[in-house]
């Protein structure tokens, strides 16, 4: 039986060692997952060649002076990197000037190889063009490394999540949550945040989901999960929700069964009301769940896209309110301050679920004070 996309990705994660890869496997790797940048690709070497008639073979760059090695010594510890971003290669290549080229950072393995800790963008934009522009052979092309005389890859990891700041393409989200999955699963961490969002990731696997990003080209297979921010992840500890709350929406994600990616707004408006049944204690259980899907299909198909039925009904009701509470505005300016974000869909989702189910619902009180009267709800 053919492993689903999402087993396949977070199958990456099952690992209790380092894994390391060629610059040309790597490159592989990227192509494979964002097939379309091949195209791309070509057409780069095609106009870098074009633009840069200077340069005839590798060796011609004047890079900047550091310990040098040659290409073909180069490793990339794909369980350390965070995934190749091919745009941020192309980039890389469109704007390349020896002088913005910065030394790999490395560290010697047993094998006496360098296995690149940061960098690898620019590793892969330069062997792009020792292979693919310039044609010469790898033990040919040296490029400048710096080498760090320590072999301990959980500091390396941690150096790695602090260092990428504005200087460099700035880490995403769905970068520090790799980092984190692969810091406990391989390099045994035990920091707190760290060991939460590996376990949400159990949840996310065991749910057939996994975490994306669209800059990896594969937001549109079945369980891409591309909303972090305020969900799985915050910038801030005191704001990130519990395990707790990943898994009873991977819960509910495996009732429903639903063969796509998750919508962003799906996403954003049950992690706040599952966030919310955590907080106020709040049991979600099997039963809970199971009861919770068939309400959700049954009234709107489970379907929390910006332009499906849940919201269209929201947006009726908020008008209804908004003219009672508001008479004198609503006749002149007509409605003011809807969006399809949790304070308008929170209030109506839990006005809902009290009329037709008899499930135990969380309070709340969003900031723009709407309220759902009873004429508004679905019969």
């Amino acid at each position: 039986m053919e492993l689903s996309y999402a087993t396949r990705v977070n199958k990456e994660y099952e690992t209790s060692a380092s894994n390391f890869v060629t610059l040309q496997e790597r490159l592989n790797e990227a192509l494979e997952k964002a097939p379309f940048f091949a195209a791309q690709l070509d057409q780069m070497v095609s106009e870098f060649k074009r633009k840069n008639k200077q340069w005839k073979k590798f060796s011609d760059l004047q890079l900047c002076k550091a310990q040098v090695t040659p290409l073909d010594k180069i490793l990339i510890d794909a369980s350390m990197q965070r995934q190749p971003n091919m745009r941020h290669v192309l980039e890389i290549l469109q704007n390349f000037r020896e002088t913005m080229v910065m030394a790999i950072q490395v560290y010697v393995n047993e094998d006496g190889n360098y296995v690149a800790w940061d960098g690898q963008h620019t590793a892969l934009a330069l062997y792009i063009l020792a292979t693919k522009v310039f044609g010469d052979r790898l033990k040919a092309c040296e490029i400048p490394i710096v080498v760090y005389c320590t072999s301990q890859k959980l500091e390396i990891r941690r150096n790695f999540i602090l260092l990428n700041g504005d200087a460099k393409q700035p880490l995403d989200f769905i970068d520090t949550y790799k980092q984190m999955v692969y810091g406990v699963k391989v390099d045994g961490a035990t920091d707190q945040e760290w060991v939460d969002t590996a376990k949400k990731n159990d949840y996310f696997r065991d749910a057939d989901l996994f975490a994306t990003n669209s800059k990896f080209g594969d937001d549109d297979e079945a369980g891409a999960f591309t909303l972090l921010a305020d969900t799985t992840m915050s910038k801030s500890l005191k704001t990130r929700k519990n395990p707790e709350v990943t898994r009873m929406f991977a819960d509910y994600w495996t009732r429903l069964n639903a063969k796509r990616p998750v919508d962003a707004k799906e996403a954003r408006q049950l992690f706040e009301y599952f966030n919310l049944c955590y907080e106020q204690g709040i049991t979600v259980d099997d039963e809970y769940v199971k009861e919770f899907v068939e309400f959700t299909k049954d009234f709107f198909e489970a379907d929390f896209s910006p332009n499906g039925m849940f919201w269209d009904k929201v947006k009726m009701a908020y008008e209804s309110w908004y003219a009672k509470a508001n008479p004198d505005s609503y006749n002149d300016w007509g409605v003011r301050g809807f969006t399809t974000e949790m304070r308008t869909g929170l209030p109506f989702l839990i006005a809902q679920l009290k009329k037709s189910t008899n499930l135990k619902t969380p309070n709340y009180t969003p900031n723009n004070g709407f309220t759902v009267s009873k004429e508004d709800l679905w019969d």
